[in-house]
């Protein structure tokens, strides 16, 4: 597994390269503009080749763009539903532009008096009119990210991440380009055991029966405030939570997981924290590989 950081592109996206070279990252996730704002400066040419040769040279692969927090893909209220459409193909095209491999998407929120099937379907067909309308080539994949359940959260269950693909391809047959992103703290909060060897197993067991083994592609690594199954999106340093180092460590060295990246998003107070949970990471990885 490689591993990287969620990177701040607070003072520009080179700088965001500089601070995954400074802190060990091998992957790398940031978002392409203000989080929490609807608008968005447009990202210049200069600026992308600028961050296409530093992620280059600095060997930053896979890289992710995270979502604003903003959207609301499952909203009923037309408005804030186009808003979010237009948000996420807006997106999809600067995640293209920087050269990302894929955009990570929570699925959204239910509203009351909405039924789980009518919000999973207005999710998939939000999807679809994002591809259709960004037009960007083949290579950025829209990632569903697991939730942690609160207050409302779409996506909580492999179940209904299961429901929004299923429609997604009704939707477009032809098979657009949808992936998961699995979050282990969110995972861990909605109930699903990360902790033992057992419950591993049984979490990944269920992910391939019900999504199939070639839609995960990427994770959040992260370790949990909350107790199993509290459905609290509290994140911890990796090995400091609930999940505990040797869940983490024996997840990391996962046979079937080497191929892809973990990104953290963990508490940082200084660029020190960064280095101490990489360096942990890295060393549970040195430990070897565990095939099941």
């Amino acid at each position: 597994m490689r591993f990287g950081f969620h990177l701040s592109i607070g003072r520009g996206f080179v700088r965001a390269v500089e601070q995954g070279l400074r802190t060990g990252c091998e992957a790398a996730q940031i978002f392409s503009r203000n989080p929490r704002s609807w608008t968005a400066k447009p990202i210049s040419a200069e600026a992308a080749a600028d961050f296409h040769r530093a992620r280059s040279a600095a060997g930053l692969a896979p890289l992710a763009v995270h979502l604003p927090y903003l959207p609301n893909l499952a909203s009923p209220d037309e408005q804030l539903f186009h808003k979010s459409v237009k948000t996420l193909a807006e997106d999809l095209i600067r995640a293209d532009l920087l050269g990302a491999d894929c955009l990570v998407v929570h699925p959204g929120h239910l509203a009351q008096g909405q039924s789980l099937e009518e919000a999973l379907e207005r999710v998939a067909l939000a999807a679809v009119t994002a591809l259709e309308d960004a037009k960007v080539g083949s290579k950025v994949k829209i990632l569903l990210e697991n939730t942690a359940g609160q207050k409302g959260e779409l996506g909580s269950s492999f179940e209904q991440l299961a429901g929004i693909i299923k429609n997604i391809e009704l939707q477009a047959p032809s098979g657009p380009r949808i992936g998961v992103c699995l979050d282990t703290a969110h995972a861990w909060a909605a109930g699903y055991d990360l902790a033992s060897s057992r419950g591993q197993a049984r979490t990944l067991t269920e992910l391939d029966r019900r999504i199939g083994p070639d839609r995960l592609a990427l994770i959040h690594l992260n370790d949990s405030l909350a107790g199993l199954g509290q459905h609290l999106d509290r994140h911890a340093p990796v090995g400091r939570g609930r999940i505990g180092a040797r869940g983490l460590a024996r997840f990391v060295r996962l046979q079937a997981l080497r191929h892809l990246a973990g990104i953290m998003e963990t508490p940082r107070q200084t660029e020190a924290d960064d280095l101490a949970n990489m360096a942990r990471v890295k060393r549970w990885r040195r430990a070897g590989r565990v095939t099941s």
